[in-house]
C-alpha cells in the first residue's frame, strides 16, 4: 500500500520509535505501527511578527518567530499488548527494563516512576493525503486512563520540536511498513477489580474490591518549552513542575462503606493505598495478559457527592510516596505491571 491520497481517517497509519538525539528522527518501518484513533490535536503554528513602526499606517514587513511546541495527545483503546503506546508510558515513567520471563510466552513489564526522564523521547508519524506527517522529537508529558463505552480508553501527551510533512527519514516507504503488535486483547472495564484500604494497613490485595461505576487516572509530567539562539524549535524539555498522579473514582450509589470516606478519610486525612488489576485472556498455561496499576499512597482531596434521584459519590485522590515500601507492594512510588507476550525492554 502507498500513502494514501483519499482523504479518509481509516486509511492513514501511525507510527512511533524510541528517539535516540533530541531533534533527530529515527526510521520506523516494522514493528513500530501504532492503533491511534485520533492525532491529538497535532498541529504546527508560529507567531505572526508585524513590523509595528512609525510612519507606516500599513504593515510592510512582517515574519513568523519561533516554532511554537508541538503539543498533542493521541487517543487510543488500550491493549493488553499496546506496542507504542506502553513505549509512551515507559518513556513518561522513566524506568522500564527487561521483563519477567513467565514461561508459556508471557512477559511481565515493570514501569517504575523515575527521579526524572530527561533524555526520554520519540519520533512520531502520522500519514496524511498524500504526505507524511513527522515529529523528530516529543517528550511524554501526560498518560490518561479513562472508561467509555466499557472500554478503558486513553490520551498520551506529548511535547514536540517541530512538524514538518518533508522528511527524508520517514517517508513512504517506512510507513508503509508498518506492523503492529496486536489488533485485539482490548482491555475492558468489566475485567477491573479495584481495591483500597488504609496505607499504613495489610496487603490491598486482600480487601474486597470497590463497586466503581467510572474512573479516570492520570500520570503527568510538566515540562518547559524553550528556544535558543540559532534553533528555530524548542531544545529538550526538561520538568519543571512536581508531578501530578492522580485518581478520581465514581460509586454508583452511596453506601456504608463509600459514606465513610467523608470523614475518616478526607477530613481525618487518612492516606490509603491502592490496587487496580485488568484482566484478560489467556497467554499460555496459566499466563493471563493483564495490567495492574499500583499505588502506594494516596491522600483524599475530596469525597464529592450528587444530590440526584440515586444519591452518589466518589473519591478524588492524589498521589505521594510513603517514607518505606507498604505491604503487599514492591516499590514506594506509583508503578504499573503489564503482562503480555512482548519479549523485549521498552526503554532498549
Amino acid at each position: 500500500m502507498t500513502t494514501p491520497t483519499i482523504p479518509l481517517k481509516k486509511l492513514m497509519g501511525f507510527g512511533m520509535r524510541k528517539g535516540s538525539a533530541w531533534g533527530d528522527a529515527v526510521a520506523l518501518g516494522a514493528t513500530y505501527g501504532v492503533l491511534l484513533e485520533s492525532n491529538g490535536g497535532l498541529n504546527r503554528t508560529q507567531p505572526y511578527l508585524p513590523a509595528v513602526e512609525s510612519d507606516t499606517p500599513m504593515t510592510k514587513e512582517g515574519d513568523l518567530g519561533p516554532i511554537d511546541p508541538i503539543t498533542f495527545a493521541p487517543e487510543f483503546t488500550m491493549r493488553y499488548d499496546p506496542g507504542g503506546i506502553a513505549l509512551h508510558l515507559a518513556l513518561l515513567f522513566g524506568t522500564a527494563g527487561a521483563p519477567d520471563n513467565k514461561g508459556n510466552g508471557a512477559y511481565r513489564h515493570t514501569f517504575q516512576w523515575a527521579d526524572e526522564n530527561y533524555g526520554d523521547f520519540l519520533t512520531f508519524a502520522e500519514e496524511r493525503t498524500g504526505k507524511i506527517f513527522e515529529v523528530a522529537s516529543a517528550k511524554p508529558t501526560t498518560f490518561d486512563l479513562t472508561v467509555a463505552e466499557g472500554l478503558i480508553k486513553g490520551s498520551m501527551g506529548m511535547i514536540g520540536n517541530t512538524l514538518i510533512n518533508t522528511s527524508s527519514v520517514n517517508t513512504l516507504t517506512q510507513m508503509d511498513a508498518l506492523t503492529y503488535k496486536d489488533r485485539g486483547n482490548r482491555l475492558k472495564f468489566i475485567q477491573a477489580v479495584i481495591k483500597m484500604n488504609d496505607q499504613l494497613g495489610g496487603d490491598v490485595s486482600s480487601e474486597t474490591a470497590l463497586e466503581v461505576s467510572d474512573m479516570t487516572i492520570h500520570y503527568e509530567r510538566p515540562q518547559d518549552s524553550v528556544h535558543v539562539a540559532g534553533d528555530a524549535s524548542i531544545i529538550e524539555t526538561a520538568e519543571n513542575a512536581k508531578e501530578n498522579i492522580n485518581v478520581n473514582l465514581q460509586f454508583p450509589r452511596e453506601n456504608t462503606t463509600n459514606m465513610a470516606y467523608f470523614a475518616t478519610d478526607f477530613i481525618g486525612e487518612v492516606e490509603k493505598k491502592m490496587e487496580i488489576i485488568i484482566t484478560g485472556g489467556i497467554i499460555g498455561g496459566a499466563f493471563s495478559y493483564y495490567m495492574e496499576l499500583q499505588f502506594p499512597r494516596l491522600r483524599v482531596l475530596d469525597n464529592p457527592s450528587t444530590y440526584e434521584d440515586v444519591l452518589k459519590n466518589g473519591l478524588m485522590l492524589q498521589a505521594e510516596e510513603p517514607s518505606s515500601v507498604p505491604t503487599g507492594m514492591s516499590y514506594a512510588r506509583p508503578h504499573v505491571y503489564l503482562q503480555n507476550n512482548s519479549s523485549a525492554d521498552y526503554l532498549a
